[in-house]
């Protein structure tokens, strides 16, 4: 069932003009309109009603026009006082007086406003409450309360059949994104055997927030293809529409057939990126100087090797990774900027075709780790990080709101691109160095890895000059 709302815009795009549409809209299963301010207990009941049943809104500062005809009559708002305790009371009711705590959203709209013939300095709250997949929210005096109609009325905990139903709300969500993350993406004969990086991000990881992306393909094609000055940029040359949202593909110097760097993109902000990953195995070690040349320490690495008596090894180049982790999350903050989407994403990658591979890093801690350590080896041929496919395993990911290029931005990408590169790193015994290392010893570690990328950048301009001639 589609979410309910009284208004042709989201809720953070309201303005107070906009409510004139409650004239319309009937208090029922959807609205619940409220005079002045309640106590906290009231407060708690109406949220949690809405959430166990279809979702809604409240308004504190409208007044129904009558008993028989419950439309919104009159908006003489709240006073100043009066919101802040409402909005005091909002927060703490819903945490004090209900478990597990629901999500809602809530804005203030202030007058005047002439439409509504609302006075100055006086304020309407909007909340909305999605409906919960977490249900049931139980309340502090022990029964779980449904929305019937224009009221909200009580369950007791012993009415087992209600609370199953509510109790069962959540297992189709989590059989979706148990189908997701095993769904790999379909390969060509050829490409079964390459190893690829998928990673997963998700806005509303609960769906209860109404993460929406409401754009045209233009507006997509300039959040994909924009080049930014003083960092690393990953624009994507061919952007079209799919079924239901957006792909895009790095197709420049590439076979369309073959599947290259793809990011498909949902209209609810769920994308699932596909990146191919550099792979060679000679038959002879003394070949991979020779294909991985134009990096600095090549010769270290496959002395390294020779040592440990990899003879004929598999190894997949993380060299460019880093930087193409940076391009990703700037276009992701572009993504959740254009949805007005502040809540942050969560993530999760799955590494597909690589048994028996040992990575290599053209960084000299690196490779400091592997002859003191051993050369680590990936053992299985797919690997997702986090481990599992429960909604609750996914790394969080929060991110300030950003613009413009100053250096504490470019902190920022660097934050959320070093959480998703450590579970990459994990996978292949490589480690990311978030806690273990002093701060300084960090950031100097992420530079190494952000020079081997421009270093696997060139090489691949060189390799595709030297195919051209």
């Amino acid at each position: 069932m589609p979410e309910y709302s009284p208004f042709e815009k989201n809720l953070d795009a309201l303005e107070t003009a906009d409510l004139a549409a409650l004239r319309n809209a009937v208090e029922g299963w959807y609205i619940e309109y409220k005079r002045e301010a309640v106590d906290a207990k009231s407060i708690a009941k109406s949220v949690s009603a809405f959430a166990n049943t279809y979702g809604g809104w409240l308004f504190y500062g409208v007044c129904e026009k009558a008993r028989e005809d419950s439309v919104a009559g009159s908006f003489p708002g709240l006073s100043k006082s009066d919101v802040d305790v409402v909005l005091q009371r909002l927060r703490n009711a819903t945490a004090m007086y209900l478990n597990p705590s629901p999500h809602f959203d809530l804005k203030v709209l202030w007058g005047p406003c002439e439409a509504i013939n609302l006075g100055e300095d006086r304020g309407i709250i909007c909340v909305r409450v999605p409906k919960s997949v977490l249900s049931p929210h139980v309340h502090k005096s022990g029964v779980v309360y449904r929305r019937v109609s224009d009221a909200s009325e009580p369950r007791p905990e012993s009415d087992r059949f209600a609370l199953d139903q509510l109790w069962r709300r959540a297992d189709g969500l989590r059989e979706q994104y148990k189908e997701w993350v095993n769904r790999d993406p379909e390969l060509s004969k050829a490409e079964e055997k390459l190893p690829y990086l998928r990673i997963m991000l998700v806005a509303d990881l609960w769906h209860d927030r109404g993460a929406r992306l409401n754009a045209s393909i233009a507006d997509v094609r300039e959040i994909f293809g924009q080049i930014r000055s003083g960092g690393v940029s990953l624009p994507f040359d061919t952007v079209y529409t799919s079924a239901d949202g957006f792909v895009a593909r790095q197709l420049a110097n590439n076979d369309p057939y073959n599947l290259g760097l793809t990011w498909e993109l949902g209209l609810d902000l769920v994308s699932d990126i596909l990146l191919p990953l550099p792979f060679y195995a000679p038959t002879d070690i003394n070949l991979l100087v020779h294909q991985l040349r134009g990096y600095t320490h090549i010769d270290r690495f496959v002395d390294i090797l020779r040592k440990s008596k990899n003879s004929s090894p598999r190894v997949i180049d993380l060299n460019y990774i880093f930087n193409v982790l940076l391009g990703l999350v700037d276009i992701q903050r572009r993504i959740l900027s254009r949805a007005a989407w502040p809540h942050g994403y969560t993530a999760k990658v799955r590494l597909l075709n690589c048994w028996r591979t040992v990575p290599f890093l053209d960084v000299p801690i690196v490779l400091d780790d592997f002859e003191n350590h051993g050369i680590p080896m990936c053992l299985r041929s797919e690997v997702t990080a986090p481990s599992g496919h429960e909604i609750d395993s996914f790394q969080k990911i929060f991110e300030k709101e950003i613009e413009g290029e100053s250096e504490e931005d470019r902190v920022n990408v660097i934050v959320p691109t070093a959480l998703i590169f450590s579970h990459i790193a994990y996978a292949f015994g490589v480690p990311p160095w978030i806690e273990q290392r002093e701060e300084a010893d960090t950031a100097s570690y992420y530079g190494d890895l952000s020079a081997a990328g421009n270093r696997a950048i060139d090489r691949q301009k060189r390799r595709i000059e030297s195919e051209r001639n």
